[in-house]
């Protein structure tokens, strides 16, 4: 194996998602460190050959497997920088641009990935070509008008006759790492000579990204176990392959870093994985896995989580619909004779805000849940499904009937939302409480009427029923099992707020499954996301990890 190890040295990341500039990118994609490298080597006063074979080696090696933590935005602060003329090129046409450069070049590695025509091909190149032909625009540089010389004035400068001058507004998306490092992993063989050659290169490399995202660089004996896997997966990373620096200098003759440009890139699927070291001393539910995670955007409706099945059976609805036929029964949840699937499929959450003081239950977003059995069939399935709604609506909606549109996007970095992070639900913990009532799969009879004795013998088969939710998905029977109708965290709604949950029983006739919040403490540390009970694919019996320091207290 050889292992690059990044150091950010001011504690955190600036650089911007090649598809949103007022996003942050994380973890740093590889295509970003390689284009570093290539840039700490033409930079030298004398390119050093010998670097530039390693280089060559480098790029020819499979994705590398990434280990980084989890990070969180910080709130980007709008800065107003002066511009070039604008009568060259202006700052919303170069943005346009260099934003169609980058689309068109991911279409045409798709378009060779997938073996479309020669014709498509060709047409895509041609109108790459077309974006990145500016030398009309710039042609006219030097012969700017007297008149125009406000443009080049610093922001708010003020001429005789009242022109302002305006600067451009710029944002600088950063975020900061739990752990000030990320470690690239490259599973194959060390040559000794190519790695002594990358890491006199990488102790040279100052920055990754933005020009303050200062670094020190480094190889490393010591191969951190991976997070961030190559292969089917939600994310997708720009990578490198054979001819990348041969790319990069061509085009660099193009652009003469003043031009507009993009870094080409092969993009690459990656899946988010808890570290190998961590599955020997915790244990994992069948619903533990990966998340597609999509935030509600702001000014969209403000939905309580007592409507978390409408909205996941929305969703689940949008996503069919937009899958290809047949759709695989880890996706559907169905056999092909119209049975309920006996293993774990894809589930749809909708995520509310709860576990703090000032929670108020309202859904912040919904993720979909993509369990660590999952076929690859059915992964693909899905992850098409979604790519196909993203090409034809965006951003994405809901349709909620009377309630309207819930407008929302896919998350495809660290989110500024706690409620939106995968970790906060797949963290490890003993104790775990219900964020959405759970429905138990048999009804325990009468839990607030009858006589005491008929209810403390509901109680006691609601309690046994949570048990056997926690065995159906995998685990050992909890240690400690709290049954309530009442919200057992901050933030939760009552279980009798929902609205009765029915499921197709004996005969195709409906049953109402009981709902009901627990939270259930287990002898060892549970690896989530946990989901329980009868609901668990459509948003019901979601359950939040709380740290030991705090249920002890």
């Amino acid at each position: 194996m050889i292992s690059i190890e990044v150091n950010f040295l001011t504690g955190r990341f600036v650089a911007a998602a090649h598809h949103d500039r007022t996003s942050p990118e994380w973890p740093p994609h590889p295509a970003r460190l390689f284009s570093a490298l290539v840039a700490t080597w033409a930079n030298a006063d004398q390119p050093d050959p010998t670097e530039k074979k390693a280089i060559e080696w480098l790029e020819c090696l499979p994705p590398p497997s990434i280990r980084a933590s989890e990070a969180t935005p910080r709130t980007a602060a709008t800065h107003f920088v002066p511009v070039n003329d604008a009568r060259i090129v202006s700052q919303s046409s170069y943005n346009k641009r260099a934003s169609r450069v980058e689309d068109l070049t991911a279409q045409i590695h798709d378009a060779r990935a997938e073996g479309l025509s020669k014709a498509t091909q060709r047409s895509l190149t041609t109108q790459l070509r077309r974006q990145r032909d500016v030398s009309g625009i710039v042609a006219s540089a030097g012969n700017t008008p007297v008149s125009a010389a406000v443009d080049f004035m610093p922001p708010g400068w003020v001429s005789t006759s009242g022109d302002v001058r305006t600067g451009q507004s710029r944002v600088f998306p950063s975020v900061t790492p739990t752990e000030p490092r990320v470690t690239y992993v490259w599973n194959t063989d060390v040559v000794d000579s190519k790695a002594i050659v990358l890491d006199g290169l990488c102790a040279r490399l100052t920055r990754l990204g933005h020009s303050s995202s200062l670094v020190s660089c480094r190889l490393v004996q010591d191969h951190p176990a991976p997070n961030h896997i190559p292969g089917e997966g939600a994310d997708i990373l720009r990578s490198v392959r054979s001819g990348q620096l041969a790319t990069l200098e061509r085009e660099h003759k193009k652009h003469q870093a003043s031009r507009p440009r993009s870094l080409p890139f092969t993009p690459v699927h990656y899946r988010q994985v808890e570290p190998t070291t961590t599955e020997d001393t915790f244990a994992k539910a069948d619903t533990a896995g990966e998340w597609l995670v999509l935030a509600f955007r702001r000014g969209s409706k403000r939905c309580p989580s007592t409507i978390a099945v409408e909205v996941a059976t929305a969703l689940r609805g949008a996503v069919f619909h937009h899958a290809a036929d047949p759709i695989p029964e880890g996706l559907s949840g169905h056999r092909r004779e119209g049975r309920p699937s006996t293993n774990p499929h894809v589930a749809f959450l909708p995520l509310p805000w709860v576990g703090h003081e000032h929670s108020d239950g309202r859904l912040i977003g919904a993720a979909i849940a993509m369990p660590e059995q999952l076929d690859d069939l059915s992964r693909r399935a899905l992850l098409r499904a979604v790519g196909s709604w993203e090409e034809v609506q965006g951003p994405l909606a809901l349709n909620l009937g009377r309630r309207g549109r819930l407008q929302m996007d896919r998350i495809t970095g660290p989110s500024p939302l706690v409620t939106l992070r995968p970790s906060v639900w797949r963290r490890a913990a003993r104790r775990w409480v219900s964020a959405t009532p759970i429905a138990l799969p048999a009804h325990p009879g009468r839990l607030s009427s009858g006589s005491a004795t008929a209810r403390g013998k509901a109680w006691a088969r609601a309690e046994q029923a949570i048990i056997d939710s926690c065995r159906h998905v995998g685990l050992s029977p909890p240690v400690e099992t709290v049954v309530s109708l009442g919200p057992l965290i901050s933030g939760a709604r009552p279980a009798p707020a929902f609205p009765a949950f029915r499921q197709p029983g004996p005969g195709g006739r409906p049953i109402a499954r009981r709902l009901v919040h627990a939270a259930v403490t287990f002898e060892r540390p549970i690896l989530g996301p946990l989901v329980l009970g009868a609901g668990r694919y459509l948003g019901l019996g979601l359950m939040r990890p709380i740290p030991e320091k705090l249920s002890d207290g």
